[in-house]
């Protein structure tokens, strides 16, 4: 499978911020995320044991927060076990 890309990146007040974030929370506790630019779409499924970054620093009058999530895609195809003749 090809690689599929959607971004976001503009300048937002706080509660556009908050209101993406808990869209976000809302998804991953559902069980998918959505996000629809445009013509572009992209859903993603998270689940299972994940890779987290969580990075804060600051510097002069500049202030960054950067959290990274990553997991492997879940194989939905069930593996069965058995002699050739149940395998079918």
């Amino acid at each position: 499978m090809g690689k599929d890309t959607v971004k976001v990146e503009g300048v937002m007040d706080m509660k556009e911020v908050v209101a993406y974030l808990e869209d976000v929370l809302a998804g991953f506790k559902a069980g998918s995320v959505c996000m629809t630019i445009g013509e572009d779409c992209l859903t993603l499924r998270p689940r299972g044991v994940m890779d987290v970054s969580l990075k804060m620093s600051q510097k002069k009058d500049k202030e960054k927060f950067v959290l990274e999530v990553a997991w492997r895609r879940a194989d939905d195809a069930a593996i069965r076990i058995g002699t050739p003749d149940e395998a079918a």
